[in-house]
Formats: structure tokens, sequence, C-alpha cells
């Protein structure tokens, strides 16, 4: 070949090493690619194992449907609940008088209970006085003491 001053210099071995390395990169190409596909793959087979644990949009109706009724029988329950109360509290109180006697008992019980702890209140404020009382005297009687000479 003829070569000129500043002409890229061509010969065989620079075609061929070029052609090696164009070669190389489509085969570097063409395993990412394969690697890649083969990654796709598995990430398929993974999602639609994943999707089996999932409900479809008709089994989660149902779910929600049937919490719907359970949450009605539920309101049933409470509101027969609420009237068996009603009617029980009504029955125990027969007599007007006899639930003015429960409320006169529970009263006076409640007055004493106070009175009780009243009197608690005040023994325990004499206890206080009287320590209050025995530490000052015990104080008064080592500052009486005589220093001997």
């Amino acid at each position: 070949m003829n070569q000129r001053a500043g002409e890229p210099q061509l010969s065989w071995t620079t075609i061929v090493g070029a052609v090696i390395i164009v070669g190389l990169l489509n085969s570097a190409q063409w395993i990412v690619a394969q690697t890649q596909f083969a990654n796709v793959e598995k990430t398929e087979t993974y999602d639609r194992q994943s999707f089996d644990k999932y409900l479809t949009k008709a089994e989660h109706k149902a779910y929600l449907d049937g919490i719907q009724l359970h949450l009605e029988g539920l309101s049933a329950r409470v509101t027969t609940l609420e009237k068996q109360q009603t009617d029980t509290f009504s029955r125990l109180a027969h007599d007007p008088v006899e639930d003015r006697t429960f409320q006169a008992v529970i009263v006076a019980t409640d007055k004493r209970i106070d009175l009780i702890q009243a009197q608690i209140t005040d023994i325990n404020r004499q206890i206080a006085a009287a320590l209050i009382i025995i530490d000052n005297n015990a104080v008064a009687r080592k500052q009486s003491v005589p220093v001997p000479p």
C-alpha cells in the first residue's frame, strides 16, 4: 500500500484487530442481553409464584362482603344486648320505694366511708404532731446538757 504522509496506516493486522475487537464487543453485548433475558425469566417466574399469594378482585370483593355481613350480625347482636340490658335494669327495680331504699343505703355507706377517712386523717395529723414534739424535745435536751469545765 502506498502511504502518504499524514494518512492513517492500514495494514492487514490493523483490520484483523479491528474485526476482532468488533466481534468481542458484539459477543459481550450478546452475553449481556442473554443474561438480562435470563434474569427477566427468573423474575417473571418469581412474580407468578408470588401472585398466587394475593387475592383476585373477585376474591377480595367476596371477602369484603363477608366482613360486611359479619359486622351487620355483630351490630344486630349489640342492639339486642342493649335492649335486654334496658329491660333487665327496669325489672331490677320492681318498686320505686325499693330503688329509693337502695339509693339511701348507698348514700349512707358513702357518708360513713367519708367519716372514717376523716378520722384516719385526723389520727395521722395527731401522730405527726406527736412526732414533731418528740423530735423538738430530743433536740432541746441535747442542747441543754451543760459542758463540763
